[in-house]
């Protein structure tokens, strides 16, 4: 007669208690990397979306606009130009929806990103003024007018952020260029 080999029950819960004090103990730091790479993407798709505004702004020969905005549900920004000029104050709202954010005919939609607070990343510019335009020469910075023309900034800054330790913040300089600084060491960006 042949002996069976086998677990008994007393060997199979002491590895499954195992398992679970492993999980218990590495559940919290995978759920942080996951934040952390969220974050990283949300920027990541921001900067592009910069550059992407810039360029729209050169091939329709037309300022393209940046508006950020954002309530208790979301943050969100949308991408547009304007048909003419003569309407610089008209401005989207992303709160309304990819497709339905530019209400007035004179603007077209180019992108609306929403980022819900469930993903616990927000997006905000640090300026008064929410909105950022595009020259269509130089594809430089200038200020999203109200009634009046748009003037050179120097400088537009959006935090992404998931907390104040895990910010990661996109300046646009003059030219409209963005750069991508960590306001912490452990987001593999250079240090603001």
């Amino acid at each position: 007669m042949r002996r069976q080999r086998a677990f008994t029950l007393i060997e199979l819960l002491v590895v499954v208690s195992l398992v679970a004090i492993v999980l218990t103990l590495a559940a919290p730091s995978f759920y942080d990397f996951i934040l952390l790479q969220r974050l990283k993407g949300i920027n990541a798709q921001l900067v592009t979306d910069l550059q992407n505004a810039r360029s729209e702004a050169v091939s329709r020969s037309a300022y393209a606009r940046l508006v950020f905005k954002a309530d208790s549900s979301m943050t969100c920004y949308t991408l547009y130009v304007l048909k003419y000029r003569a309407d610089a104050g008209t401005r989207c709202d992303c709160l309304l929806g990819a497709g339905a954010a530019c209400t007035s005919s004179n603007a077209i939609e180019v992108r609306t990103v929403q980022i819900p607070a469930s993903t616990s990343v927000r997006v905000v510019p640090t300026a008064i003024d929410p909105a950022v335009a595009f020259d269509n020469v130089t594809g430089g910075l200038l200020s999203n007018p109200s009634d009046a023309g748009a003037a050179p900034l120097d400088a537009f800054v959006i935090d992404t952020t998931i907390d104040s330790s895990r910010t990661l913040r996109t300046t646009l300089n003059r030219a409209g260029r963005p750069t991508v600084c960590a306001m912490s060491n452990n987001l593999g960006a250079p240090a603001c």
